[in-house]
């Protein structure tokens, strides 16, 4: 007796008869994950639909909004973020620019916030 090993999309749910591998997608980012990255398996014609809707390039952001705890991340077209700077060329911002600071860890902030300071 035999096995028969059935494989279908997670994206379509249709099943994959033709002998073609699957396609493996680790999704990063998504505003439904919980931060960790998860895995799907899609036939190839269906990933080619992702490459093409894909950006060429892009810019990948941190927005730190008065009155919000934590940062936006945001991904927009790199074309449209060079736009906005108007005074100089956006690579000549970049390069000028300071190296970002790491924000302090919730716990490590309160920490630093009660230390007495020698004054």
């Amino acid at each position: 007796m035999g096995q028969k090993t059935v494989r279908f999309s997670d994206l379509s749910e249709q099943l994959v008869t033709d002998g073609t591998a699957l396609v493996r997608i680790v999704v990063h980012e998504h505003p439904e994950l919980d931060g960790q990255p998860v895995e799907l398996e899609a036939h190839v014609d269906e990933v080619q639909a992702i490459t093409q809707a894909a950006l060429p390039q892009v810019a990948v952001l941190d927005l730190h909004l008065p009155g919000e705890a934590e940062p936006r991340r945001v991904t927009l077209d790199a074309t449209a973020f060079d736009k906005l700077a108007t005074s100089r060329p956006m690579a000549e911002l970049l390069i000028a620019a300071r190296p970002a600071r790491r924000a302090p860890k919730p716990r490590e902030a309160k920490a630093s916030r009660s230390r007495p300071t020698a004054e």
